[in-house]
């Protein structure tokens, strides 16, 4: 029995076999690199097929909703909330995408919320982010945690304990491992002097996204994401001032990075595989039907057109690293939100 949430009419016979999981906090999201995915996902063809009830799961007062007002009215309130998107990756797959705000209250109803969709739709796997502050260096390859409900042996995770504050995606891989419910969780590494920067850290959320298909999820693209990670590179290098307190803080943690063993898991470098011709034909046939069909045709569609890519761009800009805390109250209210 649903708690939460209500799906869109003509859902009941769709089967999508992912599910992403991304309910964003910024006081928890180092270096903003869930906003990042987030911003980057929504650059894809998506349709809501599912809404969340705000009110109960919702403080205002930490999550404020944001108000617009032009000549002396309010034209318009965006309030924090969750979404449930049916959306197409790049190689013309349709996977499901929870996002938006992480909730307040009641994350263990939430858990079981998500688990009936899960049935609901069949999906067979579900993929979390999070982020996590490191001392690490931003000149060596972005590393990850992967944690998995799954066997043994099928993916690369670090064997150790450790302990965390959690996040409402890990109270969920809680309570779907009692289900035998596959889940993949891919936490990012971000060295701790670009956790609060005014700019998300652009390699992390490419780093994420490219661990997120190496593991079998879907393929986002990585254009603008590519170009602003060049970008933040050469600001960072450009405050590294050889002899500088920064220079010699780089240079410790690049010894440690070289010198640890501990074996958290990069991106592998691979060469290119170069697809047949009639791999490229079945591609091209893929995507001219792909802009003449939908995977929900029976949903009616309530496309709002945004500028999803110019949002990921904006995020990028007046770079700076920062190391001081901040509230929900500080954001940029100008700044894209998660809805």
């Amino acid at each position: 029995m649903a708690h939460f949430y209500t799906l869109e009419p003509g859902t009941d016979d769709l089967r999508v076999s992912t599910l992403v999981l991304n309910l964003v906090d910024p006081l928890v999201d180092a270096g903003n690199t869930a906003h990042a995915i987030d911003a980057t996902i929504k650059t894809l063809d998506a349709e809501r097929i599912g809404t969340f009830d705000p009110d109960p799961l919702f403080d205002y007062r930490a999550q404020r909703p944001i108000v617009s007002y032009s000549d002396g009215h309010i034209v318009g309130m965006t309030m924090p909330g969750i979404e449930l998107m049916l959306v197409t990756d790049v190689h013309g797959e349709s996977f499901l995408y929870l996002g938006g705000a992480e909730p307040d209250f009641r994350w263990n109803a939430l858990a079981e919320d998500v688990l009936e969709i899960v049935e609901h739709f069949g999906v067979q796997t579900v993929y979390s982010f999070a982020a996590m502050p490191a001392p690490v260096p931003h000149t060596r390859p972005v590393d990850m945690l992967i944690r998995t409900t799954e066997s043994a042996g099928k993916h690369p995770v670090v064997e150790g304990f450790a302990e965390h504050f959690a996040e409402l995606s890990d109270i969920f891989e809680h309570a779907a491992a009692q289900r035998s419910v596959p889940v993949i969780n891919i936490r990012v590494r971000v060295p701790f002097y670009l956790v609060r920067g005014e700019s998300p850290f652009f390699a992390g959320a490419l780093a994420a996204i490219k661990m997120l298909a190496a593991r079998g999820g879907p393929t986002f693209p990585l254009g603008d994401l590519e170009q602003l990670e060049d970008s933040q590179r050469a600001a960072i290098e450009q405050m590294r001032t050889e002899g500088s307190e920064f220079d010699e803080l780089v240079a410790s943690l690049e010894k440690d990075y070289d010198s640890s063993d501990i074996g958290f898991v990069t991106n592998e470098e691979s060469a290119p595989v170069i697809p047949s011709s009639d791999e490229i034909g079945q591609a091209v046939e893929q995507f001219l039907a792909s802009q003449e069909t939908s995977p929900l045709d029976r949903v009616h569609k309530t496309k709002t057109e945004r500028g999803f890519t110019s949002d990921l761009r904006r995020i990028g800009k007046g770079f700076r690293v920062g190391l001081g805390r901040r509230s929900r109250d500080d954001d940029d209210p100008e700044a894209p939100k998660g809805e």
